[in-house]
């Protein structure tokens, strides 16, 4: 235990007397991988073991059958941890979900013991299902779950490359939006009478080629990939119907909306030179970028190094990949750190992550930087110029992202 006393005290002591129904919770989790939106035992078990605890639970939060929410405290500042628990088609807890899970359900089970001692605050431990597809915390964000609350943490196991996003710069995710073009067109013999038909698939082609032309004009933050989900069932048929799945991302929110309108320009014009008639869908809400609060993240990598958990800090970075977590981060601010459950490097959404997110350094891990997040929280609750600190950074990046030059 470090050595520290009061709240503090409380939060490490809770925490390490209940680890064994903790990491009993995160292997019951790993041992019954579900996917998105079916994540019923998993948000069950959390669920429950969060009311007995004492939190007040409601469940189906955002009419979303696998969510919920966990609350402690009557007054004061309102500090939330996201726990995750899906898993991946076919390989199971390839990111170690399961230890998300935890993670946020000690840390918020650490700030309570901190409250329930006296400590003027509240905390939330918000269940968020389908981060891997879908987007539960977007579905939530859109349905206003998080619009009282002050400041959200969470935690996302990794490779001995773990940092902590404590300077400007790092910490970066993509937004992502997933668009569907499908062209309708006519069919017809491919050699007897070709002059009756309407080709889809050469719509679909156009698109490629104007989206490969696109990529000269747009700025390095961008990533724009797509596929062909149908294109013919014969080649001596005219494909009267062909589609194709693009991912558009971009630094900012703003610009991948903007992006995401030259592609659909492109795709009419696709349309127009085939003959064809397109139509065009965005299946899933959109992932916004990553707005990570460097404020909160220097106060936990004070904690995490406290509590002998020495996470590096990280390197300023343009980000890569994309989560539903942005989507929070534009209502409150909002940390997601990274930390080790394995000593070396490996692929991750693999075999290997299955088996270090049931090790024990995942979950030696998993407990230590609980504890450092809810750390966080006291100190959050407790200076109230700090958490003002962070809500000012916050809204002036959030004012940022939202202008596209």
């Amino acid at each position: 235990m470090i050595a520290v006393d009061g709240a503090r005290e409380r939060v490490v002591a809770v925490i390490e007397e209940n680890a064994d129904a903790i990491v009993s919770l995160s292997k019951y989790i790993h041992a019954n991988p579900e996917i998105a939106m079916q994540e019923f035992k998993s948000s069950k078990a959390c669920a429950d073991l969060l009311e007995h605890f004492g939190f007040k639970v409601e469940r189906n939060v955002a009419d979303i059958p696998t969510a919920f929410s966990a609350l402690a405290g009557d007054t004061g500042p309102l500090i939330a941890y996201l726990s995750e628990y899906d898993a991946l088609p076919g390989l199971g807890h390839g990111c170690g979900h399961n230890l998300i899970a935890i993670a946020g359900i000690a840390a918020g089970l650490g700030l309570k013991a901190a409250i329930d001692g006296g400590l003027s605050g509240r905390v939330a431990v918000f269940g968020t299902p389908a981060e891997e597809a879908v987007g539960g915390k977007v579905l939530m964000a859109n349905a206003g779950v998080f619009a009282e609350v002050d400041a959200a943490l969470g935690a996302h196991p990794g490779t001995s490359e773990a940092s902590c996003p404590t300077v400007e710069g790092s910490g970066q995710a993509l937004a992502c939006m997933l668009v569907r073009m499908e062209f309708h067109g006519q069919a017809a013999h491919a050699a007897g009478d070709p002059w009756n038909g309407r080709n889809s698939l050469d719509a679909v082609i156009h698109v490629f080629n104007g989206i490969n032309a696109l990529r000269q004009h747009v700025k390095s933050d961008a990533r724009l990939h797509g596929i062909v989900t149908h294109g013919g069932l014969a080649p001596n048929v005219i494909p009267d119907y062909a589609a194709t799945e693009w991912f558009v991302r971009a630094g900012t929110t703003a610009y991948m909306l903007q992006l995401a309108d030259r592609v659909k320009e492109i795709a009419e014009g696709a349309a127009l030179m085939t003959g064809t008639r397109l139509e065009f869908s965005t299946p899933e809400e959109a992932n916004s970028d990553m707005i990570t609060n460097h404020v909160m993240a220097r106060v936990l990598k004070k904690h995490l190094d406290a509590v002998g958990l020495p996470i590096p800090e990280s390197k300023p970075e343009a980000g890569s990949g994309s989560t539903d977590w942005g989507n929070v981060s534009y209502v409150t601010p909002s940390l997601e750190v990274s930390y080790p459950i394995v000593d070396r490097v490996i692929t991750w959404h693999s075999p290997d992550v299955v088996a270090a997110s049931d090790s024990e350094l995942g979950y030696q891990n998993t407990l230590l930087v609980a504890k450092a997040l809810a750390l966080t929280g006291i100190d959050l609750i407790e200076n109230p110029e700090l958490l003002a600190e962070a809500k000012a950074t916050w809204k002036a990046e959030v004012e940022k992202r939202s202008q596209v030059s």
